[in-house]
């Protein structure tokens, strides 16, 4: 059953991805695929739950559902009336060649093989057996609970700022105090929890290759490390560094 639903996200992601990057080239905007992003987890725990329906099935594709329109809806918002994001430009400077077909690999086929190996989880609890600690269901969903108001929160707290005309050069109040990209730390912490609720069918564990390859990707890939070398330059934010964690909330240190 899980070999099956994983061959099948498979190919549904794959010809979801390719009509993103349709709509991308049409656009003329590569960052199209960020606002798919949250909607591919959608369709691949969707997906999962029509092949094998289960009550804990249905609670992670409801979970997977509210953050990933969430966070879609966020970054369509944020990114409308605006250029093509930074991070596209410079990396499609690089390329060699046709620009929009090295784009169709390296970024949305790519990011559609991200979204199958992160939704692991997803696929385990849907399509392995049950073997029992239930408790674990409640578990997770607290967990999920707070992770998604954390990213929640911290989004909405970013958006504001970012509107404010007269602010200052570096977000550090409300959760941005406490951690320097909380909406990364509210992210994990959802996916985690659906790994935590994936432990109780077996081989259960397999999954946490899914929250796991998304924390080496946001931690040292392609999440923190380019808004840190960004602002590599910029004094006030050294500051912000010195004192503040760059990811599990804790109390901000005092300067030396």
């Amino acid at each position: 059953m899980v070999v099956r639903i994983l061959v099948v996200n498979a190919v549904l992601l794959a010809a979801y991805m390719t009509l993103c990057f349709g709509l991308a080239r049409a656009r003329g905007r590569l960052d199209t695929v960020d606002t798919a992003w949250g909607l591919g987890f959608v369709l691949a725990a969707w997906s999962a739950y029509i092949q094998h329906a289960s009550p804990r099935g249905l609670l992670v594709a409801v979970l997977v559902s509210v953050w990933g329109l969430r966070l879609s809806y966020h970054i369509w918002r944020r990114n409308r009336g605006r250029e093509d994001d930074r991070r596209y430009r410079e990396i499609s400077r690089k390329w060699r060649g046709n620009l929009w077909r090295r784009a169709y690999m390296s970024v949305f086929l790519l990011q559609g093989g991200l979204v199958w190996l992160v939704s692991l989880p997803v696929v385990m609890v849907t399509g392995a057996k049950l073997v029992g600690l239930g408790w674990l269901s409640a578990a997770g969903t607290a967990v999920w609970l707070l992770g998604f108001t954390f990213e929640a929160v911290a989004d909405y707290q970013l958006a504001g700022f970012l509107r404010a005309k007269d602010r200052p050069k570096v977000l550090q109040t409300g959760l941005w105090r406490y951690s320097r990209h909380p909406n990364y730390f509210g992210e994990l912490t959802q996916w985690w929890a659906i790994g935590l609720i994936a432990l109780q069918t077996s081989y259960g564990w397999i999954g946490l290759a899914g929250p796991l390859s998304l924390s080496l990707l946001i931690i040292f890939v392609s999440g923190i490390p380019p808004i840190e070398k960004h602002r590599q330059k910029d004094a006030e934010y050294q500051a912000y560094q010195k004192r503040t964690s760059p990811l599990i909330p804790l109390p901000p240190r005092r300067a030396a």
